[in-house]
């Protein structure tokens, strides 16, 4: 089975999809082999909330994992300077994510790659891969910190029942600090930060 985070082959199924999130409304292009298809995944929602009720604008921005665009798109709607970058595995995703960007006229630095490997950010955000394990996920997060400003913050959101308390456990093993700023839904939302 392909999965949104592989560059299997699978069909062609373009379709147009409606995402409402506060006051906007955005009709994204979307296709079959992508993350939340249809719609805006509830996680990715919920973390969009918390991240816009607890973060000032930053300087930059890194959206990993970012599908077709949703998180970029709204985040950029209310922090109109941070400069965007966005990373996906999935080609169809960063070719969806582009198309997406440019339908709004929003700039971003869209790369498809597997991973974190360049520049230094100060608001980092993951929606992890789940079904790609354990050991994926953490080196994720290994990159994501590695690549965080000193006074930088990195924002996940994960359900309880596929291992926020164990993730939180493994980051303060690191020596972060870790808080939790929503449960809503099964979700956690935590803010990373460097222990200063």
């Amino acid at each position: 089975m392909a999965h949104y985070f592989t560059n299997d082959i699978v069909k062609d199924a373009p379709e147009e999809i409606t995402i409402h999130f506060r006051d906007f409304t955005y009709k994204l292009n979307s296709n079959a082999g992508v993350f939340s298809k249809d719609k805006l995944d509830e996680g990715t929602r919920i973390l969009l909330e918390t991240v816009l009720d607890n973060e000032t604008e930053p300087k930059n921005t890194l959206d990993l994992g970012c599908g077709i665009g949703p998180i970029a798109l709204i985040l950029m709607e209310y922090w109109k300077h941070t400069e965007m970058t966005m990373i996906d595995v999935n080609q169809r995703a960063c070719q969806l994510a582009d198309s997406n960007m440019k339908k709004y006229r929003r700039k971003a630095k869209i790369l498809c790659q597997s991973g974190v490997n360049e520049g230094q950010y100060a608001c980092i955000l993951l929606n992890p891969p789940i079904r790609t394990g354990k050991a994926m996920i953490y080196s994720l997060f290994d990159q994501c910190l590695e690549h965080l400003k000193e006074d930088g913050h990195f924002w996940i959101v994960m359900r309880k029942q596929h291992g926020a308390q164990s993730a939180i456990h493994y980051l303060q093993e690191k020596g972060y600090e870790v808080e939790k700023m929503a449960r809503d839904k099964g979700y956690w939302v935590m803010k990373i930060s460097k222990a200063g």
